[in-house]
């Protein structure tokens, strides 16, 4: 099984592969957020067939060391409704992943997403009510777009656009690590996940795990210089998946 998986790759793929691991779970290490937003179209661009099952696999990791770290600044009051909303929306979007992916159309639903997750994250916008049911309402989109396209971070970006930098890191990470655990359960009941995006997921570990602990020293830097870059990236990386889904390139 292992000889086959690794007769389908190539070096140069896993390199570049390594490097956007690394810099998705730097991402969400920093922000709360992020992973979706960089692995997935990148990933995508190398292989669509990675989308959603590897991002939601390796999307446990990228949050879980973040939100042992950061497990002391937690605001449990706002962070029970979104979790209990994201597993309501995780239930509900199984079965759509499954009709996602046999369609055949996840590059152009990645892109679109994901340009509307941009935009989000780069538009400032008035403070939202950090209320029960605005969570809720949040995590279960979150569940929605988590599990169908891999990619669930804008809801959340935008009930905590507001917030404390602090709570933000600590309630989206183990916010993350619990529902991609939720969305990677409700995929194999359906049968989205085989066994290649395991084994594509276990040989993206190491530069996730490292990325998890190098991303300490890169926190001053977090707002004012990568946040802006790592946006451009993915807005040009997000507009390729669409086009090449329209069979342009």
């Amino acid at each position: 099984m292992v000889d086959a998986f690794l007769s389908q790759i190539t070096f140069s793929e896993v390199l570049i592969a390594f490097m956007i691991v690394y810099v998705a779970s730097s991402a969400q290490s920093l922000f709360g957020m992020g992973w979706g937003m960089i692995a997935a179209p990148f990933l995508a661009l190398l292989d669509p067939y990675l989308i959603p099952s590897t991002i939601v696999f390796l999307g446990f990791f990228a949050a879980l060391f973040p939100s042992i770290r950061y497990f002391k600044d937690i605001h449990w009051k706002t962070f029970r409704p979104s979790i209990s909303g994201r597993v309501f929306g995780s239930i509900l979007a199984g079965w759509i992943a499954a009709y996602v992916v046999a369609s055949g159309k996840i590059e152009i639903i990645i892109g679109l997403v994901l340009l509307v997750s941009i935009l989000v994250s780069a538009t400032t916008v008035k403070r939202i009510s950090q209320n029960s049911r605005n969570h809720f309402f949040a995590g279960t989109a979150s569940g929605i777009l988590g599990t169908i396209v891999g990619v669930g971070g804008a809801p959340m970006g935008i009930i905590y656009q507001n917030e404390n930098p602090s709570i933000v890191r600590a309630n989206n990470n183990l916010f993350f690590t619990i529902g991609s655990l939720i969305s990677f359960i409700i995929l194999i009941s359906v049968g989205v996940i085989k066994e290649y995006h395991i084994i594509y997921g276990f040989l993206m570990l190491p530069p996730l795990f490292f990325a998890s602990y190098t991303s300490k020293y890169l926190l001053a830097y977090a707002s004012t210089i990568l946040k802006p870059y790592i946006l451009s990236i993915c807005s040009i990386s997000s507009l390729l998946l669409v086009i090449r889904g329209l069979g342009l390139i």
